[in-house]
């Protein structure tokens, strides 16, 4: 419809245009603006962040001083080195790793007491009258009580008592045998029986200082044979790798988690 040269329905359809380009161009514009805040948000400000801390934290990783491509550099020999050893890195390790680690503590590398067993012996002192005679001699028991202890000594432990299974996850430690200690007989734990005479002998049986020492000295080795026989040096190995792992085990978890000890003996 026109009046006085004016088209109403030709300003109708540019309105009409008019508002969907702004509607479309708006809509743009809101997108635009939603997608460069989520990308600032959720990648680059937490990349700014990351890279604030390491600089501040690790300061080898400086762009000033420090060049990412480093962190993959691999060694060269070089005319400074005799030897270039093979590097395990941060992805595994090597038996002297753990050694080094493990041995460190001295305190740890000393003799260490992994049994104590009582044992006793019984000697018959007779002191021997005219001809020999059992009417003229004198008889006494005394009883010894000793302490046999069996020790192991880790002060000699180094490098090469370590073995290393890196697929089963197993270090394997070598240390010596349990030794007995000699046999320590306190005068406390003498026992003395009462003297037997003979039908024409009275009073008690005395012994000098030097015979005393003779009859422990005797006793010592009655008891070693005794412990020999009854096999204690195998039992004492027992609790030798027993005492070792519950030393050593809870250091090697604070080494590297996930690996067993095996404690075995050099030889």
């Amino acid at each position: 419809m026109e009046n006085n040269g004016f088209d109403e329905k030709e300003l109708l359809e540019k309105v009409e245009a008019a508002a969907m380009e702004g509607a479309r161009k708006g809509s743009k514009s809101s997108v635009g603006k939603d997608f460069v805040k989520t990308v600032f948000t959720k990648l680059i400000l937490p990349t700014l962040l990351i890279l604030a801390v390491m600089m501040l934290v690790l300061p080898k990783f400086s762009i000033n001083n420090y060049s990412f491509k480093n962190l993959f550099k691999k060694e060269e020999a070089v005319e400074n080195q005799d030897l270039t050893l093979e590097n395990y890195g941060f992805f595994g390790y090597k038996a002297a790793d753990f050694a080094e680690a493990l041995l460190g503590d001295k305190s740890q590398l000393k003799k260490l007491e992994v049994l104590s067993y009582k044992v006793s012996d019984v000697a018959t002192i007779v002191d021997a009258g005219l001809g020999d005679l059992s009417i003229f001699s004198k008889t006494k028991i005394v009883t010894y009580n000793g302490t046999a202890v069996y020790t192991v000594d880790l002060s000699g432990l180094n490098e090469a008592g370590f073995e290393l299974d890196k697929d089963g996850r197993v270090l394997t430690m070598k240390i010596p045998h349990a030794k007995l200690e000699p046999i320590n007989i306190q005068s406390s734990d003498i026992e003395f029986g009462e003297t037997e005479n003979g039908l024409f002998t009275f009073g008690e049986l005395k012994l000098t200082m030097e015979q005393m020492a003779e009859i422990q000295s005797a006793a010592q080795k009655k008891m070693e044979e005794k412990l020999l026989k009854e096999d204690i040096a195998a039992e004492a190995d027992k609790f030798a790798q027993k005492a070792v792992f519950e030393i050593f085990q809870p250091m090697l978890n604070k080494i590297a988690w996930g690996f067993v000890l095996n404690v075995e003996f050099a030889d």
